[in-house]
């Protein structure tokens, strides 16, 4: 379940990032103009939606986007992503996967699963050089973790 709960929240933040939620015409205007702002601005959010294959998933939580780096905290879960490698980190149960960060071609398939997308709290910030909040260092973590590295 625990495996299961990674993969929704990386689907989750693939598909948002990417913009490829269908939504209805208020939602979609919504999502335009922040992507718009996705070279431009590092972006932050809180997103609430419903994953709604086999039994229904309410996901929520922050989200900070900066061009293809992004990093979400919700749901009990973080995941970082600084591009090229991908971080989900399950701090109570002391587990780390780090996984290659790849496009949506084979999550595609998965998008219509998601509904009810809100977004609140939307802001606009400078951009920084500075992506370490993107990326997640693993070289400080005690024994009691387990590291699953899957590149």
């Amino acid at each position: 379940m625990k495996r299961r709960l990674l993969f929704l929240l990386t689907l989750l933040l693939t598909l948002l990032l990417t913009l490829l939620l269908p939504l209805a015409a208020a939602a979609q205007s919504q999502i335009d103009a922040i992507a718009a702002h996705l070279q431009t601005d590092r972006i932050s959010l809180h997103y609430d939606c419903t994953y709604t294959e086999d039994l229904p998933v309410k996901l929520s939580g922050v989200l900070l986007i900066q061009g293809e780096c992004y990093r979400a905290a919700g749901n009990g879960m973080e995941i970082y992503c600084d591009g090229q490698t991908r971080w989900t980190v399950d701090p109570a149960s002391k587990e780390v996967y780090i996984e290659t960060a790849g496009g949506i071609a084979e999550l595609a398939a998965y998008r219509d699963a998601l509904s009810e997308l809100k977004i609140t709290d939307l802001r606009y910030l400078p951009l920084s050089d500075d992506l370490s909040p993107f990326r997640f260092d693993t070289a400080g973590l005690d024994s009691g973790w387990v590291v699953t590295d899957l590149r």
